[in-house]
């Protein structure tokens, strides 16, 4: 009885590990809300807060953080064109998520997220926005990025890319 409670206990962590691993590199990236469980499990809106968003960090690749301490956050602040100090967040029932476009060719280009639901599964919806082919190419690079912040959960962490074309900047 004490060892199946182990089991379950165990593969229940490496359920979470395994989601908080695939959120953070990015390789679910095309799945779909549908595609989180076979189960038919009603899915409610998480709310989020933005924390800050802007075109210059110095992460040159399409990522995503998963941030749960102050040490973490104090250091994700660092890469980030965001002035002063990180703001205060209780880790005890928050955590942090940030977004990034990675380098684009121009301005114009941005990242958010869009929609947090939960299910299942936690399903980060991040929508990457960019300019539309009439737009006069700037050479000015970017890196946009959003960092916000959200209700802990011990649902494993996925999320999926949206891409949309916006009007010129």
């Amino acid at each position: 009885m004490k060892q199946d409670t182990l089991v379950v206990a165990g593969v229940a962590l490496i359920a979470v590990a395994a989601g908080a691993y695939f959120f953070l590199q990015g390789n679910l990236s095309n799945m779909s809300p549908s595609a989180i469980s076979g189960d038919q499990v009603s899915a409610v809106a998480v709310s989020f807060t933005p924390l800050v968003h802007g075109s210059r960090s110095k992460i040159t690749t399409r990522v995503n953080y998963f941030i749960t301490s102050p040490t973490q956050l104090q250091e994700l602040w660092s890469l980030v064109d965001a002035t002063g100090t990180p703001p205060t967040v209780d880790f005890n029932k928050d955590a942090v998520i940030a977004v990034f476009a990675g380098k684009q060719p121009a301005t114009g280009y941005a990242i958010s997220v869009s929609k947090v639901v939960d299910s299942s599964a936690r399903l980060v919806s991040i929508t990457i926005a960019k300019p539309d082919g009439s737009c006069k190419s700037k050479s000015s690079a970017t890196m946009p990025y959003e960092i916000v912040t959200l209700p802990t959960t011990s649902l494993p962490l996925i999320h999926e890319d949206i891409s949309t074309t916006i009007s010129c900047p």
